[in-house]
C-alpha cells in the first residue's frame, strides 16, 4: 500500500469517525464520564480527571451533546497519529512514517480511542509523544527532550496511571544500552521527571484528601478482586486488538533477527513494548486482564511493523478494506439500524436504546413528583450505567445530575456516586428505582431502607417502532440510610 493510498485511507477514516460523532447514543462510560465533566474535580475514585476535563471543554463548546463529549477523542487521535509520524519518520524514513499513521488509526483499538471518549484517548496520545521525546533522547541526544517526555508523562498520569510503566521500561533501556548510560549523569532527565511529578500534583492533592482512595482503587483494590486465570483472554485481546497480520509483523520485529545497524532501533521497540507488557502478563495469570489495557504500549512497535508491510501488502490490504468495511456497518448499525436486524437487547454494553429509556424515565419521575412532595431521586440498581445514562438523556441536565444516583444508597459499589450522593444526605427522599433485571427490585436492602417500596411495573424501550428490551421500575418511600 503506497503513502498516497494510505493518505487517502487516514482520511477517509477521520471523515466516518466525524460523521458518525454525533449519531450513536453514549456508551455508558461515556456517559459516567460525562458526569464527572457536570461534578468537575482534580481527581475521582477510579481515574484521574482528564477525560472530565476534555469532555468539559467539548461540551462548553458544542453543548451536553454526543458531538460535544467524544470531540476530543478525536482530537487526541490525530495527535497520536502526529506523534507516530515523528516517531516512525525519526527510527525510520518518512514513507514508514505515513503507513505508521495510517496504522494507528486503522488498528481496532486505535479506531475506537479515536471515536469513542475514555480515559483511554488522551492516555493514547500522551503515550505515544512520550516515545516520540524518549526517541529523540535516545537517537539524536536531545537534552531538551526530556521536558517534552516529563510533560507527556505528566500529561499521561492526568489521564490514566497506566502511563507510569513507561518509567521502569525508560530506566531498562537506560541500563541496556551503553550510548543511553550517559544520561544517569546529566540533569535533564530528573528535571523531565520532575515536571511529570509537577503536573501530576492535582492528582496527588485529591488523593491525599481522600485516604489514598483511587491509588488504592487501581492498586490493591485490583489485586483483592476474585482471582481469575485470564492469559488467554490476554492473548486473544493482543489478536483483536493489532489483527493476525499486525500481530504476525509485531512478533516479527520484536523477536526477528536484526543487523547491527538495527539494533538499537529494535531494542527500543522491545524494552517500551515487552517491559510494559510483562506487568500485563504477570497479572493475568491470576487476575482478569481488560481487553483495552494493554493498547498503548504497542505504540512502540508501530514503526517497525510500518516499515515491514511492504512485505505483506496483500494481507495488510485485505485487512485494512474488511476493518474499514466492518467500522463502517458496527458505526451505522449503533446510530440508525441495518435492514433485517433488530437492536440489540445487550443495551448495557451498546449505545442503543439510552436516549429512549432517559426520556421514558424523565416522564415517569414527573409522575412521582406529583405525588409525592419533596426530594425524588431516580436510582439505577446497576453499578452506574442506568443512572449515568438518565442524567444524560434527560432534557434538564442540570436537574438531572442532582437527582439521579446509583445502588450505593443499598450497599451496593456505584463508584464516583457514593462521593457525590453521600446516602446520610439522601435521608428521606421518594426514589424511583430502576433496573434491567426484575430481581434487583426484590432485594431486602431495598426494603430495609425505604419505608414503603410500591408495585414492580415493567416496561419497553422501543426504538422504530422495534421492541429493544424490558425494563423495570418501583417507586420507594422515604428512603433511610
Amino acid at each position: 500500500m503506497g503513502s498516497k493510498t494510505a493518505t487517502l485511507v487516514v482520511v477517509g477514516l477521520v471523515l466516518l469517525r466525524l460523521s458518525y460523532m454525533a449519531a450513536p447514543d453514549l456508551f455508558p462510560e461515556e456517559a459516567y464520564y460525562w458526569n464527572y465533566s457536570r461534578h468537575l474535580d482534580i481527581g475521582y475514585l477510579d481515574h484521574p480527571p482528564m477525560v472530565a476535563w476534555l469532555i468539559r471543554l467539548g461540551t462548553a463548546l458544542f453543548g451536553d451533546t454526543e458531538f460535544g463529549v467524544r470531540i476530543f477523542a478525536l482530537c487526541s487521535a490525530l495527535v497520536t497519529a502526529a506523534a507516530t509520524f515523528g516517531l516512525t519518520e525519526l527510527l525510520y524514513d518518512r514513507r514508514s512514517a505515513v503507513v505508521a499513521v495510517l496504522v494507528v488509526q486503522v488498528l481496532p483499538f486505535f479506531f475506537m480511542t479515536g471515536w469513542m471518549m475514555t480515559p483511554d484517548a488522551p492516555l493514547t496520545a500522551c503515550w505515544a509523544g512520550a516515545l516520540y521525546f524518549l526517541a529523540r533522547v535516545f537517537f539524536e541526544r536531545n537534552a531538551r527532550a526530556w521536558m517534552g517526555v516529563g510533560a507527556c508523562l505528566g500529561l499521561g498520569l492526568l489521564s490514566k496511571y497506566t502511563i507510569a510503566l513507561l518509567g521502569p521500561a525508560a530506566l531498562l533501556f537506560l541500563a541496556l544500552d551503553p550510548a543511553s548510560r550517559i544520561w544517569f549523569r546529566r540533569t535533564a532527565p530528573y528535571f523531565g521527571v520532575l515536571l511529570a511529578v509537577v503536573i501530576f500534583s492535582p492528582v496527588l492533592v485529591w488523593n491525599a484528601s481522600h485516604h489514598w482512595a483511587s491509588f488504592a482503587f487501581q492498586s490493591t483494590g485490583r489485586v483483592a478482586e476474585p482471582a481469575r486465570f485470564s492469559l488467554h483472554e490476554l492473548a486473544a485481546a493482543v489478536l483483536l486488538l493489532l489483527t493476525p497480520v499486525g500481530a504476525i509483523l509485531a512478533a516479527k520485529s520484536l523477536f526477528g533477527a536484526a543487523s547491527q545497524e538495527h539494533a538499537r532501533r529494535r531494542l527500543f521497540a522491545q524494552v517500551f513494548t515487552l517491559a510494559p507488557l510483562a506487568v500485563f502478563f504477570l497479572f493475568s495469570l491470576v487476575h482478569r486482564v481488560k481487553l483495552n489495557w494493554t493498547g498503548p504500549l504497542w505504540l512502540a512497535v508501530v514503526p517497525a511493523i510500518a516499515a515491514q508491510l511492504t512485505g505483506f501488502r496483500r494481507a495488510w490490504a485485505i485487512t485494512v478494506a474488511l476493518l474499514c468495511v466492518a467500522y463502517f456497518a458496527l458505526l451505522q448499525y449503533l446510530a440508525f439500524g441495518l435492514p433485517g436486524l433488530g437492536y440489540a437487547r445487550s443495551i448495557e454494553l451498546l449505545p442503543v436504546g439510552w436516549s429512549e429509556l432517559g426520556r421514558a424515565l424523565d416522564r415517569e419521575k414527573s409522575e412521582v413528583q406529583r405525588s409525592a412532595p419533596g426530594r425524588v431521586l431516580v436510582v439505577g440498581l446497576d453499578r452506574n450505567f442506568i443512572a449515568s445514562e438518565a442524567a444524560f438523556y434527560q432534557p434538564d441536565h442540570a436537574a438531572a445530575v442532582r437527582e439521579t444516583t446509583g445502588a450505593h444508597l443499598f450497599g451496593s459499589r456505584s463508584l464516583m456516586y457514593g462521593f457525590w450522593f453521600p446516602p446520610r444526605e439522601q435521608a428521606g427522599a421518594t426514589l424511583l428505582l430502576v433496573s434491567f433485571n426484575k430481581g434487583d427490585l426484590h432485594k431486602r436492602q431495598i426494603r430495609e431502607h425505604c419505608a414503603r417500596v410500591g408495585p414492580i411495573e415493567e416496561h419497553w424501550l422501543e426504538r422504530d417502532g422495534k421492541k429493544i428490551r424490558p425494563y423495570y421500575t418501583a417507586v420507594a418511600r422515604a428512603y433511610r440510610p
